[in-house]
């Protein structure tokens, strides 16, 4: 409830026996409709919580294939990196989003 209201990247857990590539396509097709064709791994984090830490895998999706389409309720949003600035993220992401060229530098 501490980030309710907050954006979020498309998220989701490696279940056993998968890959990552495979979670990834997995979570993004359960959570928005889409067949991932081209990705690539662009940074992992590592983020301490209660009771240990968890391992956080950020892809850049180059080529996809459907319409993205919310399919949990939640809401979607394209966003530039200047409309990003406008929003409050999870603090993974922002800083995620800091370290992109260009985006939310000073915030």
């Amino acid at each position: 409830m501490a980030w309710a209201g907050s954006r979020e990247f498309p998220d989701g857990k490696v279940e056993a026996g998968e890959t990552l590539e495979e979670a990834l396509k997995r979570e993004l097709h359960e959570e928005l409709s889409i067949a991932i064709d081209a990705f690539s791994l662009w940074k992992v984090k590592e983020k301490k919580v209660t009771g240990g830490a968890i391992r956080l895998f950020f892809h850049l999706v180059t080529e996809f294939s459907g319409t993205p389409t919310p399919r949990e309720g939640q809401e979607l949003a394209w966003l530039t990196c200047e409309e990003a600035k406008d929003y409050s993220f999870l603090p993974a992401d922002a800083e995620a989003l800091s370290e992109l060229p260009g985006c939310l530098q000073g915030r």
